[in-house]
């Protein structure tokens, strides 16, 4: 006899593990994050932070609010921060959710939302998709009486696709008002300031809408853990009953506020990224194989053939040739796609060569 689990397993994601064969250098290109090592002013706050260890960070993370609403536009009570932004996704489904309600997400939508319905066992809906896009139509079409929330990453992950503005208020407008609109900017900055700011926007005009954002990507700290979400005024103070005690640590606070203080270096990082996605892709396409229009620091791709069994073999050779890590994309829909982060220009020029041998030696 043992325990019983109230949670469905999920099948976790397979990655390669093995060594590399050739002893070459690692690159995880896996993981979206990227390339760039911290910036000597984020590095310094860091290590002054750490001589203060034995101290906890502010637990409402007060300064970094501040300086998020200076950013961007919005007041500071209406941000909450969380340790990276799916303890804010998690949050957010344990205020507005309970076993029998459902959360809607589109077809292709970020795996974090369904793992946070099984969480609280919600049932998950998923909404068609056109062209791996969402399709609002479709969203407000599976929309029923039990519906609690509606998650949607924009740009979304794991496609890279995005919807205008103007459709995703759309969306607001026509969705009931007992539903918790849920967008997810962690993809923002390569999108643009304009249309982030365009986004936050709708968080004023209704009382429904709430938007999560990241330091994980545009901003390079992945492994500190510090997102933040910008939700109405009447809605913080519940998720702040729903959100662990000081889970922002003091560390990622300070770096995270330098951070910050760099927004030249944080553009001109993601412009790098932004010409890199613009560059491989159409090396990509002419290899035979088939990018998808991303918004993103990534790509997601498959060969014109759509052979899953070719996809994962190049994923192998990729790493055996290369040492690269991509991500295999084994939703229901994309088994023959795989997607990796844009990195440094000597990086992706690997992964084509690594591609080019790979499409040579199964021709030949």
């Amino acid at each position: 006899m043992r325990p019983i689990s109230y949670l469905d397993p999920i099948p976790v994601r397979g990655r390669i593990s093995r060594s590399q064969p050739q002893g070459l250098p690692i690159i995880n290109m896996g993981f979206n994050e990227l390339p760039f090592a911290p910036s000597p002013n984020v590095t310094t706050a860091l290590h002054e932070a750490a001589g203060r260890v034995q101290s906890y960070g502010s637990p409402h993370c007060d300064a970094l609010r501040v300086k998020l609403g200076d950013r961007h536009d919005v007041d500071p009570d209406a941000i909450i921060c969380g340790n990276g932004s799916e303890e804010l996704l998690d949050v957010i489904a344990r205020v507005f959710a309970r076993p029998g309600d459902e959360i809607l997400i589109s077809q292709f939508g970020y795996i974090q939302f369904a793992l946070t319905a099984n969480r609280i066992g919600a049932t998950l809906v998923k909404a068609p998709e056109h062209n791996f896009t969402t399709d609002v139509d479709a969203l407000l079409d599976c929309v029923s009486d039990r519906t609690r929330v509606l998650f949607l990453a924009n740009p979304n992950n794991p496609t890279g696709t995005i919807v205008p503005v103007q459709t995703l208020a759309r969306l607001a407008q026509n969705l009931p008002e007992h539903v918790v609109l849920v967008l997810d900017l962690a993809y923002g900055e390569f999108a643009g300031p304009d249309y982030c700011a365009g986004v936050h926007r709708l968080v004023a005009a209704h009382e429904n809408v709430v938007i999560t954002r990241t330091f994980s990507k545009a901003y390079g700290l992945a492994g500190g853990r510090v997102g933040w979400c910008n939700a109405p005024d009447w809605m913080v103070p519940v998720l702040y009953a729903a959100r662990g005690m000081g889970t922002v640590n003091a560390l990622v606070q300070a770096a995270a506020l330098a951070a910050l203080d760099e927004p030249e270096i944080i553009a001109q990082r993601v412009s790098r990224i932004v010409a890199e996605r613009d560059r491989v892709a159409p090396l990509l396409n002419g290899l035979g194989m088939t990018s998808l229009p991303s918004h993103s620091n990534f790509l997601m791709a498959a060969f014109a053939d759509k052979d899953a069994a070719r996809t994962e073999a190049l994923v192998e050779h990729l790493f055996d040739t290369g040492g690269i890590i991509v991500s295999r994309t084994r939703e229901a829909g994309l088994e023959s796609y795989f997607r990796f982060s844009l990195s440094l220009p000597r990086h992706n020029d690997l992964l084509i060569d690594c591609v080019r041998s790979f499409v040579q030696t199964s021709v030949a």
